[in-house]
């Protein structure tokens, strides 16, 4: 078994339909997915940096994203 990559999460049958279950937009999850992989390939100095400057970005309205 391997990881799946980002467009093949896009197109997977049972993860479309969590999403549409929990109302998030096929946009805004191809964004978080985008927003990850950015941070996963971001340097370690810059990664401390994100994570301390995080803590209140959790603090969001959830309907945003739907």
């Amino acid at each position: 078994m391997r990881e799946m990559t980002p467009s093949e999460m896009l197109k997977d049958p049972m993860i479309r339909q969590m999403l549409r279950a929990d109302r998030i937009t096929l946009a805004s999850f191809a964004a978080l997915l985008d927003a990850a992989a950015r941070q996963h390939a971001r340097p370690e100095s810059d990664k401390a940096f994100a994570m301390s400057k995080r803590s209140d970005s959790w603090n969001v309205d959830a309907a945003a994203y739907i």
